[in-house]
């Protein structure tokens, strides 16, 4: 990240044989029967057709009330993410599997880019995006979730955002885009509402934050009237049955990241004590929340906090979810940049990356992964410039 030599060679080498690896391993996935790539995304797209066909997007076995089976996969977003996916029914599979991940790819882009100019604005952007792209194939949590084309590939975009709408600046935009960000996410898949109460306590101390809620609530209801003016009332009531219905599937299962589950698999403790668990985990987590709202006076740490705690708010937390961290180790490293602890908070994103590979086979790692990108951005909070620059 010096603006005095020339790009690393080693990066190009990188993404080649990482974006090459990455694509003939969704190939091959893609080719397999049944597919196993692009698996969630091909649920939305169902979703999306059957509401361009007039149908209802949910299960009509849910909707009355009927447990979900093991090891089928339903809908359980909200009608609006069926509404939206209804705009590409008639896009093929595969060719919505690239356009959707090329999105996800150019929204992390386009946030390392604005992050690169806001805390590093003597270095091209480039400098960054670059990287941050070949990089992108190794970062296993958001490699997995471009794998299957899951909506979380979205998340480093839209917490991003809401960093960079938070964070300071001058950019009038910023807290507009931030708002806007959290309340897609939230709307889309319901855990990151947590980021919402952090808006809220926030917005006593911080103008950046104000004008980001006020941007939640305006959003929020402009999305709301737009699903009721499409489907009307009844996908909403449909919704909440199966969200009712949906609350009865197993949650202690090994691809469980959440606390709970996981804590119930180690002890076997079975449905009931991870059900019992989940309370107290959710409490902690908004609680972490709110403190780190109202007590940590640096933005960036403050929601890196409440981030982290939104994984976890809701009893299911998929090895994908903590891609969310992305745009935090991004401001840690760049605003380390020439202070003393530059090449410790280096160290601590490397370690990050490296053990979010190894928790692809011992899953509670990923939590530690998520610990050391939190230590990381403490460590960048007024961080000493060196001597030499």
């Amino acid at each position: 990240m010096s603006r005095r030599t020339r790009l690393n060679p080693i990066w190009v080498v990188l993404g080649v044989v990482g974006w090459v690896g990455l694509m003939w391993l969704g190939s091959q996935m893609y080719s397999t029967s049944p597919r196993t790539a692009g698996f969630d995304l091909e649920l939305l797209l169902r979703a999306g057709r059957d509401v361009a066909a007039g149908r209802s997007p949910y299960d009509p076995a849910l909707v009355a009330g009927a447990a979900p089976v093991a090891e089928r996969l339903f809908y359980s977003y909200p009608p609006v993410v069926a509404q939206f996916m209804a705009i590409f029914a008639g896009v093929p599979s595969g060719v919505m599997l690239v356009a959707w991940d090329a999105a996800a790819v150019a929204g992390l882009a386009v946030v390392a880019d604005i992050l690169a100019r806001r805390f590093a604005p003597d270095l091209p952007p480039s400098r960054v995006w670059i990287p941050v792209l070949c990089m992108t194939p190794i970062v296993f949590p958001f490699a997995v979730g471009l794998l299957f084309g899951n909506l979380d590939v979205f998340f480093p975009l839209l917490y991003g955002l809401l960093l960079l709408g938070v964070a300071g600046g001058r950019d009038g935009w910023a807290p507009i885009a931030g708002g806007a960000g959290a309340t897609v996410a939230s709307v889309t898949k319901l855990h990151p509402a947590s980021l919402v109460l952090w808006l809220v306590v926030r917005a006593v101390r911080s103008d950046a934050a104000r004008r980001a809620w006020l941007a939640v609530v305006t959003t929020g209801v402009a999305i709301i009237a737009v699903s009721l003016l499409i489907g009307g009332a009844a996908p909403w009531s449909e919704y909440l049955a199966v969200v009712r219905a949906g609350s009865g599937a197993d949650l202690v299962d090994p691809r469980n990241a959440g606390p709970a589950a996981q804590i119930a698999l180690w002890t076997g403790g079975g449905e009931a004590f991870a059900r019992t668990l989940q309370i107290p985990v959710a409490v902690v987590a908004l609680v972490v929340t709110v403190v780190a709202a109202w007590s940590r006076r640096d933005a960036v740490e403050s929601l890196a906090w409440a981030a982290a705690a939104s994984l976890v708010t809701l009893p299911v937390t998929w090895f994908h979810y903590p891609a969310a961290m992305i745009p935090f180790a991004l401001a840690a490293l760049l605003r380390a940049r020439h202070t003393r602890e530059a090449g410790r908070v280096a160290a601590l994103v490397t370690a990050a990356t490296v053990v979010s590979i190894v928790a692809i086979s011992a899953l509670q790692l990923v939590w530690l992964a998520v610990g050391l990108v939190i230590v990381a951005v403490r460590l960048s909070v007024g961080a000493k410039p060196t001597d030499a620059v």
